[in-house]
């Protein structure tokens, strides 16, 4: 076996999904792309997922080299998780794998091929399709992304910007360069950003993995849309987070300040660009206000922020007629 180091460490997470881990491990090990690191690491499963992890590991004979382990105890958190298993890579990019998901077999050798046409990439990010029941991929996401020419940095200063984490590959560095993980944030909000500091981030506009929408996410909660109160609820639940997002971007941006990578000028933007999402995103939970008065200043306020434009629409569906805004919403799930 080769001693060189390997140009990726693809790391798949699994916890409690025993139904889905087979489809999801063997996509890994199916990837089409020169060999790489696998590291398989299981959350302390409570259910059969890392004996099922363990069946198929030795059932494979190919290329890639893997490793497998498992947490003792809970680690609370994806981000967590992550804290966990980022030292062990050897990769210069880590590409990240949900153990819910399918990776299409082509995805690792589009990234690497989208990283070796730029040196100052450090991080790539993808579409993904919609899955069903059968894991056949179903309509594409079509999320927000840089759109060419865009300044990645402030795209992802925003507090509410992200790059999918079953899409997502990231340059070792952006791991090394800062802080652990905030427990408390999700890995998608913050990697894009810190890359982003660090050097490009390119978007493949392919639908590279097929994701499974659960229950328990927040866009598929259907308690949220129950009411204009407990949409309200929600929402101010988002804004507290998206607190913890803005202290995190601003850290990230006192530590490029200390590395010297960004003018002073570049970071008070920055800095201006994450102030100004903190707003809008305090303003869009005034959307759900009982009183028509409240929402039509939050509408107003939305509308003045350029980067809320795309939004206004949904925005003024909401601020005008919130119980068909709501039906709508219920109807589309």
């Amino acid at each position: 076996m080769s001693t060189v180091p390997p140009f990726a460490s693809a790391i798949l997470l699994s916890y409690n999904c025993a139904d889905q881990i087979v489809a999801a491990v063997r996509s890994v090990l199916d990837q089409q792309c020169e060999p790489m690191e696998i590291i398989i690491s299981d959350d302390a499963s409570q259910d059969s997922t890392f004996a099922v992890l363990q069946r198929e590991v030795a059932a494979y004979h190919g290329l890639h080299r893997i490793r497998l382990r498992r947490r003792e105890t809970n680690s609370g958190s994806k981000s967590a998780h992550l804290n966990d298993v980022f030292p062990l890579a050897s990769g210069q990019f880590l590409v990240s794998f949900d153990g819910d998901d399918i990776a299409e077999p082509h995805r690792v050798r589009r990234i690497l091929e989208v990283i070796r046409s730029n040196p100052r990439v450090s991080a790539v990010f993808s579409d993904y399709a919609y899955m069903d029941s059968e894991g056949r991929a179903g309509r594409r996401r079509g999320g927000d992304h840089p759109l060419p020419g865009v300044d990645a940095r402030h795209w992802f200063a925003r507090v509410d910007a992200y790059a999918p984490g079953a899409t997502l590959a990231i340059r070792r560095d952006v791991v090394e360069t800062f802080d652990p993980l905030d427990p408390a944030i999700n890995e998608d909000v913050v990697l894009p950003f810190r890359a982003s500091l660090l050097g490009d981030v390119r978007y493949i506009d392919e639908a590279l993995a097929r994701v499974r929408r659960w229950e328990g996410s927040l866009t598929s909660d259907p308690e949220r849309l129950r009411s204009l109160e407990t949409l309200r609820s929600w929402l101010l639940q988002g804004v507290a987070q998206a607190r913890l997002q803005m202290d995190s971007r601003l850290a990230d941006l006192g530590r490029a300040e200390e590395l010297g990578v960004i003018q002073t000028a570049d970071l008070d933007d920055l800095r201006a660009t994450v102030a100004a999402s903190m707003a809008a995103a305090e303003a869009s939970a005034c959307l759900a206000s009982s009183s028509l008065p409240t929402r039509l200043r939050c509408l107003a306020r939305l509308t003045w922020a350029s980067d809320h434009w795309r939004d206004f629409p949904q925005n003024a569906f909401l601020t005008l007629a919130p119980g068909l805004y709501l039906k709508y919403k219920r109807r589309r799930r």
